[in-house]
């Protein structure tokens, strides 16, 4: 009789194999093929900034809505981060160093022109005079800050809380990315 595991020559009336320890009455033990290991997917760099890119637009336009609506528009900071990077991680497959650096430029610069256009668009709004365009009123900004029509303080202020936001939304985000 040979063992059903080993395959060695085993004497009659044993129970278990002298060779391997397996009982010679049962199957054999199978052992679990290794599991296979999946290759990181590749980074695609030009379509991750267009994701990122997008994820950047939507996040503005979350600022300016929610600032339209007289809410704290901050909050929307933090969404601009998220969907920055979850845009770029979306659209270019894998989320490298280069990528954190590419949607960190765009949290950077975001938050500034979007903050710049919802102040433009109420101002226009509460003129009320067709005549004046929101690029017009945009373009005017630092003016109506030198000339205290707009106070420097609750700009900045606002512009500050943005970025706070923005930073929060960042750290969190890249931390869980990088954890996977």
């Amino acid at each position: 009789m040979n063992c059903s595991n080993c395959g060695n020559q085993l004497e009659e009336g044993i129970t278990s194999c002298t060779f391997c320890g397996q009982p010679v009455n049962e199957e054999p033990v199978i052992q679990p093929a290794p599991a296979a290991v999946t290759p990181p997917k590749k980074e695609n760099m030009v379509t991750g900034i267009v994701g990122a890119l997008l994820g950047a637009a939507l996040g503005a336009i979350v600022i300016i809505l929610l600032g339209q609506m007289g809410f704290i528009a901050s909050i929307s900071g933090w969404i601009l981060a998220v969907c920055t990077f979850k845009g770029y991680e979306l659209f270019g497959r894998r989320l490298s160093f280069k990528g954190v650096v590419i949607c960190l430029v765009l949290i950077v610069v975001t938050p500034y022109f979007a903050d710049r256009l919802n102040i433009a668009i109420m101002l226009c709004k509460e003129i009320g005079d067709n005549s004046v365009s929101v690029g017009e009123v945009y373009a005017a900004i630092p003016d109506l800050i030198k000339e205290g029509f707009i106070l420097q303080s609750e700009y900045i202020k606002s512009l500050l809380m943005l970025y706070v936001f923005a930073a929060l939304g960042a750290f969190g985000t890249v931390r869980d990315l990088f954890r996977k």
